[in-house]
């Protein structure tokens, strides 16, 4: 924690080929899809960070780092092949990510990754057209611990299809993955994702500043589903939080 600084981010492609009804990821670009910078490009941009700067620690925030496998492998041979030692973070999809893949990228220096899990209820994932079989997450997991890997889980409460059984099942499996960090957030309407436009269709309240739109913030308002209301969903979100970051095993894990 002491090396943290100096501290680097990078895009090595903009936008996603998936249409989640909760994300707003291509509002700007007005359709989905996604576009790469070619991996000279990437690599000049890791050579200029670290050379001019001492940088270590990057996050790559690209939406969707993890995804063609023969691109990603490309840029990693290209930052092992100069011995950075470097600390870095990426995000994947959990449909996207191959052994091969994922030991690559650890031995490129990305430490962590972060997966988009969402929910533990296959009907739930289904109404925001998620589009990955749930059965497939303990195996992605333990191909990620195979190769040395952290995992940041996301997760959120509060989908139209979600109920309390099935916010009670997508807190079980998070606990079950116990990833050494976690993320819970209340569903929301983002402006330019489909489920701002069933929000305005169905006449959803929405948040009337930008702060609540915010995940943490005093004012955050999340969305109903159709079996909650938004103070509901807020409640477990909160009660999540406790549950799974003072659970026995997960504080064994990190300590």
């Amino acid at each position: 924690i002491d090396n943290r600084q100096p501290y680097g981010i990078l895009y090595t492609n903009l936008g996603c080929p998936y249409n989640c009804t909760f994300c707003c990821i291509n509002a700007i670009f007005g359709k989905s899809g996604i576009r790469y910078r070619s991996p000279q490009a990437v690599i000049e941009e890791i050579d200029f960070l670290v050379n001019n700067y001492g940088i270590r620690n990057i996050k790559i925030i690209d939406e969707l780092f993890g995804f063609k496998e023969d691109r990603v492998i490309e840029i990693c041979d290209l930052i092992i092949e100069r011995c950075y030692d470097l600390n870095m973070w990426a995000y994947a999809r959990v449909n996207s990510v191959t052994p091969k893949m994922l030991k690559k990228m650890k031995l490129a220096g990305i430490n962590w990754v972060a997966y988009g899990f969402e929910a533990g209820v296959s009907n739930v994932l289904k109404g925001v057209s998620k589009g990955y079989n749930i059965d497939i997450i303990q195996d992605v997991v333990k191909m990620t611990d195979d190769a040395g890997m952290c995992i940041v889980s996301n997760f959120i409460f509060g989908l139209p299809d979600d109920d309390f059984d099935s916010m009670q099942k997508t807190l079980a499996l998070a606990m079950e993955i116990n990833a050494e960090w976690a993320n819970f957030y209340p569903a929301m309407a983002y402006p330019g994702s489909k489920l701002y436009e069933e929000a305005i269709e169905k006449g959803w309240q929405l948040p009337e500043t930008w702060a609540g739109y915010s995940q943490y913030s005093y004012e955050s308002l999340p969305l109903p589903t159709k079996y909650l209301t938004a103070g509901e969903v807020l409640s477990f979100r909160d009660y999540a939080f406790h549950a799974y970051f003072e659970n026995p095993r997960y504080l064994d894990k990190i300590n």
